[in-house]
């Protein structure tokens, strides 16, 4: 029988003789010491929530107290995760800035529309999931990297601004292979003129549950939630669920645990409740009896879907032809890819079910993303890069 416990994570080849939470505080109070403005980018999360009370004990230590804070309201966050908000926020030793910004959210599981306004000014405020509080800060910026900017929070002259986030590289080898091409916790500036600070990047997910559990941290009690319905401590997520196919479980525990919020969920967003029904059923592509996956791809992806998927889809498709063109004389293969083709789409059946959705984010053949401005007048442009 397979394995089923939790993953081994990254192994550490280095002891430096200090314990991993020791070790966060200094590397923030440096910061703190050295007189940079230090923001907190706050999600909720355990992960932010850790970095957080690591940044109180540095600057506590430094005499820097408050720590700025900055958080981004995705108005379907699950409950619990709204009412930890308002704690933190009301806390003495945070200055707290709760954002509702113009940049829209992903909705993977909506063909037609895969972006959400957060607390949609086009839209019923009664059909908003919640409320936000009313003293939160409203902005246009399409960037969420641009709202923690120089320009919003100006370091004093002579230092460097840092926004701290709760990336750990035990979550995945692409983010380790980030942090060592980096050389350190700190990364280079961005073009906004800040450096990100990854205080808990050797953390494993035991010590972050480890520093809730022994020093009595407050945290989101969505979590205890989640686990009770039988997700495993390390899949534990609460960034909202309509961002990919991973967020599809979450969402369908979410919907037997809070059924009101999935009500105001569902009524707020298409496609969601289709796939907490039917899961990955609902996100793909219906291939009809004695029908090729040729056929089955220029019927779903051009010839019945929205005009964004046709547009996409011909484009990769041109792109996948050619390329195969240029090293076999046969057909696109039907199943199995082509060995040969620069990427894994090189298969009908594999291409239709990669472009069913459209892609609106990245593509595999490096497709741009799709521009909120082509769902919404005045939508705006992500200028080339996405985040979320």
């Amino acid at each position: 029988m397979p394995n089923k416990t939790k993953p081994a994570g990254i192994k550490r080849t280095k002891t430096i003789g200090i314990n991993v939470f020791d070790a966060a505080v200094k590397r923030m109070a440096i910061l703190y010491e050295e007189g940079h403005r230090v923001v907190v980018n706050f999600s909720a999360g355990k992960d932010s929530g850790v970095c957080l009370e690591i940044c109180i004990l540095a600057a506590q230590m430094t005499g820097r107290l408050p720590v700025e804070v900055v958080m981004r309201d995705e108005e379907i966050m699950f409950p619990g995760t709204y009412e930890y908000a308002l704690r933190t926020a009301e806390r003495s030793e945070v200055d707290f800035t709760w954002l509702i910004a113009g940049q829209p959210v992903v909705n993977h599981y909506n063909r037609e529309a895969p972006y959400f306004w957060v607390f949609d000014k086009l839209v019923d405020s009664a059909d908003w999931v919640r409320q936000p509080p009313d003293w939160a800060t409203y902005t246009d910026k399409m960037n969420i990297e641009a709202v923690c900017s120089a320009d919003v929070f100006p370091p004093d002259e002579g230092k460097e601004l840092f926004g701290v986030i709760g990336l750990r590289v035990q979550e995945s080898f692409l983010r380790r292979g980030g942090l060592m091409s980096s050389g350190g916790y700190l990364t280079k500036p961005t073009k906004n003129g800040y450096r990100k600070a990854r205080p808990i990047y050797d953390w494993v997910d035991g010590d972050v549950w480890k520093a809730h559990n022994e020093f009595g941290w407050d945290y989101n009690t969505a979590y205890d939630t989640m686990h009770m319905m039988g997700i495993p401590r390390w899949d534990l997520r609460i960034a909202p669920p309509t961002l990919n196919e991973f967020g599809m479980r979450n969402l369908q525990v979410a919907s037997k645990a809070w059924p009101e919020w999935f009500e105001r969920v569902c009524h707020r967003l298409a496609g969601v409740r289709s796939v907490a029904l039917f899961g990955k059923t609902a996100m793909r592509p219906f291939k009809k009896p004695q029908e090729t996956w040729e056929a089955c791809f220029h019927r779903e992806c051009l010839d019945d879907a929205p005009t964004w998927i046709q547009e996409r889809s011909r484009r990769v498709l041109d792109s996948v032809l050619a390329s195969h063109k240029s090293h076999a004389s046969q057909p696109l293969p039907e199943l199995r890819p082509c060995p040969s083709c620069n990427n894994d789409l090189g298969a009908w059946k594999k291409l239709t079910m990669h472009m069913y959705t459209g892609q609106p984010f990245a593509s595999r053949i490096g497709l741009p993303p799709i521009e909120p401005g082509f769902f919404r007048e005045g939508g705006g442009t992500w200028g080339g890069s996405v985040t979320w």
